[in-house]
């Protein structure tokens, strides 16, 4: 079965309309595909479910947080909360090179599951070993 891990910016995608939420849309529609053998599986880190409160806190009112957690919440995804072997990929990547901290266990997540990440962030092509799914990159001005 293959495996999709959706990083924060993908999950932002679909929820801002960005160029290339059709794709994410897609991949969360085959989680729940028949027959089963077409069927993907999607994990989502639970770091990237904080990267997204945080960024919804700091712009949107709280009962508009709640609104939009509790739809992401239903996705049909499996979220995966940390342990010690995540721990230990995380922080190989992270000595590596220069990634966030957040973005070092989101990649160390896909690489543990042998998934594609699914992003719009450029910083992840430094990672050699990560199988990628990139969404349009935003343009930087």
């Amino acid at each position: 079965m293959a495996v999709y891990v959706l990083d924060t910016s993908a999950i932002m995608c679909v929820l801002y309309q960005e160029e290339g939420a059709d794709r994410v849309v897609e991949i969360l529609e085959a989680s729940q595909a028949r027959p089963v053998e077409d069927r993907r599986e999607v994990v989502v880190p639970f770091i990237a479910l904080m990267e997204l409160e945080y960024w919804l806190r700091r712009r949107l009112a709280p009962r508009e947080v709640d609104q939009v957690l509790i739809l992401v919440e239903n996705w049909r995804v499996q979220v995966v909360e940390s342990n010690p072997e995540w721990r230990h990929v995380a922080a190989r990547v992270k000595a590596r090179g220069s990634l966030s901290l957040a973005d070092a266990w989101i990649a160390a997540l896909a690489m543990l599951y042998q998934g594609e990440l699914v992003h719009k962030d450029p910083e992840f092509d430094q990672v050699a070993e990560l199988k990628s799914l990139r969404l349009p990159y935003k343009n930087r001005l």
